[in-house]
């Protein structure tokens, strides 16, 4: 007999109450903590894979690794965004994944946040229209999107503890709107819960979010998953409107002690139904109880050639597409004297720097994916030039940087773990439950060489430890040690102290000592645990490197002076976990940087990072290209785009400041905070906000990129007009391309307020990237909804449009405003706000005709 809920003729909603009623608690409660409900009711395994940047997994799952999404962010494009969604959701099609942990839409509220380029930059308008469209593109694949981690999540510092102080306006006005236009228009499956407190309570049991905003508010018909281990309670998750806990062990909060809740009426069981109905009623949308399930693929993209004369090799599905979308990322800088596009035919260039070779494709922890294949930018700038009467030199310039331990995630600098036999005895590791090694050992083991990650290697997790024993070396030189860690380290040599990080101001650390070959010297490694907790991996490995930075970049700067010209990469690592101790490029690489420019007139950088960095060499250089973590083909990308076949279109989602000392947050009450209390007194003026309103010039702007050609603006006129059925303003204007090539125009559309509103003194609402003939002009309609004017009333809780003149202007960036008009809301348009449901509703209607 067929099971009632197996009916496809039936509607969600009636399947989803016959299988309730066929559930026991045990059943319900089993589904809402990972596990298994009786195999005879049918359930589908609900399968997790994290995936803001595609779909992550163990290092042997090799996945289709797109650039990162702060680079898909500086797309400024909802057609990439679509496009970069599919991929994922593809992807996790075939691995099996019926739940995608992803995307991330936090705001980019310090450049420190070590999940910068987990997101998609500063604004909450772009991130919206970034993630919804990313969504859209997944969930078209019958995969589950859970958009996360909501909310104001914007830091790693204390991050499973950190209390955001944040007023309401500020969190619907700035850090809200994309989750909402996700829920409204992405029409997302799931969204996570956010570690950190906000306003006190934490995210998994805030139920001023999780009920009042998210499923009254916006009448969100999905489910709540906690992040991993965030799950404070039973009781108060249940009760706030937390649906499912994503644990390691299963039933922490929401096995055994959420069922006796249940028996000792502490929560009624039709609070179990709406959770259980919510994640049951996602997995019939998305056809999970109708269709066979994949197994989990080995891989989804066979890997491309890595040689660095092989690049003609036939790629696999999904590498074109990762190409296609890492051009569109790529943000031109500076490019003084149009030095740039290089000619590819005759002269000499000179590559300088280790990320040449060791590109960062991809960020780490949960947005880190896995995949083997890829070119090196120096391979592909040599392949490029091959047969035209070009050279190519290449100096690594530094010793190579590490982007944390290889184990987790891999990088082309694994080799750099110092082998078993340096250490003739091994390691004698002590561990102590004490926070500063005192005490007895609870646990002590030996070990061949450090390279240990506690949760997967399966050693008891303690609150400090070390090792000790002798370290021979096999030829004389000075070495540079590493020591990356998700703790406060130590490393001494023969006594001296080479490496003192433990205070933890950085994820990894830097020593140097020279050493005589066949020469034992004793070692001895300390390790703290942050606050005396394990982290979310928690992992320590030490590295070495023989020779110096000064002769690297003494040997940089002989191939840089004999070259016409010199493109030097360098690189950031950012990863889940760590915020950055500063704004520096990390090493010597700034030096590198200097030196080089000091001999070659012509020097290009190319910046491998995941956020802002300071630029004290910027005067000296010619060109300056931003590359963000271009993923599996960003190598070719790169070099496209530095030889013209790309014209560059990216541009900033987010402002790059001269400094740290520049920006909204000017005291440690706003960052990191004080004891665990981050305060949010800059309001709403984040990012470009406060440098409008400050009139402060950063290095860089919001939505600036430079192109090959250039795009004049004209004739622009304002019209209140009807979308959907509701009041809008169609703003309309000319953009000519000016220039000799083809290009892509990307009009931004900010608006400033009445003076009365108390608001930030110019907003994005809108913007489009169009492409362009040389020579040809095209008329751009751009619309204004209600909501493009509204502000959130905290007395009456809503969204109003205040009264007055608003400013409409088109910006090239938002400190290059090339056209200006004024408009006048009507009653009409002002009464439609409750209307428009979305910040984004009626805004992807942009149009160009050929004039």
């Amino acid at each position: 007999m067929m099971k009632l809920w197996m009916n496809r003729l039936l509607t969600t909603e009636q399947r989803v109450k016959e299988l309730l009623a066929a559930m026991t608690l045990d059943d319900k409660l089993a589904l809402m903590n990972g596990g298994t409900p009786d195999e005879k009711l049918g359930i589908p395994t609900l399968k997790l894979n994290d995936g803001p940047g595609g779909v992550t997994g163990p290092h042997e799952q090799v996945g289709t690794q797109l650039p990162a999404p702060i680079a898909l962010g500086a797309s400024f494009n909802r057609e990439a965004a679509h496009l970069y969604g599919e991929v994922i959701g593809k992807d996790a099609q075939e691995r099996g994944t019926s739940l995608l942990l992803g995307p991330t839409v936090n705001m980019a509220r310090t450049p420190l946040n070590g999940r910068t380029f987990e997101g998609y930059g500063e604004d909450p308008l772009l991130s919206a229209a970034t993630g919804t469209a990313v969504i859209q593109g997944i969930q078209e694949q019958g995969v589950m999107a859970c958009v996360k981690h909501y909310a104001a999540n914007n830091q790693e510092i204390d991050r499973l503890s950190q209390n955001s102080i944040i007023d309401e306006r500020t969190l619907r006005e700035i850090y809200l709107p994309a989750f909402e236009a996700a829920v409204r228009e992405g029409d997302v499956a799931s969204i996570m819960s956010s570690y950190n407190r906000i306003n006190g309570t934490y995210g998994s049991e805030n139920a001023s979010l999780l009920r009042q905003v998210l499923k009254d508010n916006w009448q969100f018909d999905g489910f709540v998953v906690s992040d991993f281990l965030a799950t404070q309670s039973t009781v108060p998750s249940i009760c706030a409107g937390l649906d499912y806990e994503l644990t390691i062990p299963h039933k922490r909060f929401y096995g055994e002690p959420l069922k006796q809740a249940v028996e000792d009426g502490q929560v009624p069981m039709v609070m179990i139904d709406d959770s259980a109905g919510r994640i049951l009623r996602q997995m019939l949308s998305f056809g999970l109880f109708d269709r066979e399930q994949h197994e989990a693929l080995a891989s989804v993209s066979t890997p491309a050639s890595t040689g660095r004369d092989q690049l003609d090799t036939v790629y696999t599905k999904h590498d074109e597409e990762s190409l296609h979308l890492a051009e569109e990322t790529i943000v031109l800088l500076q490019n003084n004297n149009n030095i740039l596009p290089l000619s590819p035919v005759g002269g000499s260039i000179a590559v300088i720097g280790q990320a040449a070779e060791n590109l960062i494709a991809s960020g780490g922890g949960s947005a880190h994916v896995p995949n083997a294949s890829g070119v090196t930018p120096l391979a592909a700038i040599e392949h490029r030039v091959s047969g035209l009467n070009a050279q190519v030199n290449y100096a690594p310039g530094t010793a190579p940087i590490p982007v944390g331990p290889s184990f987790i995630y891999p990088s082309p600098n694994a080799g750099l773990t110092i082998p078993p036999e340096a250490f003739p005895t091994g390691l004698l590791m002590s561990s102590y439950a004490s926070s500063d090694l005192s005490g007895d050992p609870v646990h002590t083991q030996s070990m061949p060489n450090l390279r240990l990650n506690w949760q997967f290697d399966g050693v008891p997790h303690t609150a400090s430890a070390k090792w000790t024993g002798t370290l021979t070396p096999t030829e004389s030189e000075e070495y540079t040690f590493y020591l990356p860690a998700s703790g406060g380290t130590r490393l001494y040599l023969d006594g001296e102290l080479i490496i003192d990080n433990w205070a933890f101001q950085s994820l990894y650390s830097i020593g140097r000592k020279r050493l005589e070959s066949g020469i034992s010297v004793p070692i001895e490694v300390h390790y703290k645990a942050v606050n005396g907790e394990a982290a979310s991996l928690p992992s320590i490995e030490l590295e070495w490197y023989a020779g110096t930075d000064a002769q690297l970049i003494e040997e940089a700067v002989q191939t840089a002076s004999a070259a016409d010209t010199a493109i030097v990469f360098v690189n950031d690592y950012m990863t889940e976990n760590f915020d950055k101790p500063d704004m520096s490029l990390p090493g010597v690489q700034n030096q590198l940087i200097a030196a080089v420019a000091a001999v070659n007139p012509n020097t290009i950088v190319v910046l491998n990072t995941g956020g802002p960095v300071t630029m004290p060499w910027l005067d000296q250089v010619a060109a300056v290209v931003q590359a963000w973590y271009p993923g599996q083909r960003g190598g070719e990308a790169i070099a496209k785009v530095l030889f013209g076949d790309t014209n560059p279109s990216g541009r900033l989602p987010m402002t790059f400041p001269k400094s740290l000392e520049q920006g909204p947050l000017s005291s440690k009450g706003q960052y990191p905070g004080i004891g665990l209390d981050t305060v949010y007194s800059e309001k709403l003026q984040v990012g470009y906000r406060w440098f409008t309103a400050n009139e402060e010039q950063p290095l860089f702007p919001f939505g600036h990129g430079l192109s090959y050609t250039a795009f004049r603006y004209d004739a622009v006129e304002t019209e209140q007009v009807t979308n959907d059925e509701l009041p809008c303003f169609k703003v309309s204007f000319n953009i000519t391309n000016v220039g000799e090539r083809d290009g892509q125009a990307v009009p931004q559309l900010y608006i400033s307020y009445p003076s009365a509103a108390s608001e930030p003194p110019l907003q994005l609402k809108n913007y489009a990237k169009l492409e362009i003939p040389a020579g040809s002009t095209i008329r751009a309609v751009m619309l204004l909804t209600p909501r493009s004017f509204s502000i959130w009333n905290t007395v009456r809780s809503r969204w109003e449009v205040p009264e007055g003149a608003f400013t409409v202007a088109i910006g090239e960036s938002s400190t290059r405003i090339v056209l200006e008009a004024s408009v006048v809301p009507s009653r009409e348009l002002t009464a439609a706000v409750e209307q428009c449901e979305s910040i984004l509703h009626g805004l992807a209607n942009t149009s160009a005709l050929r004039v």
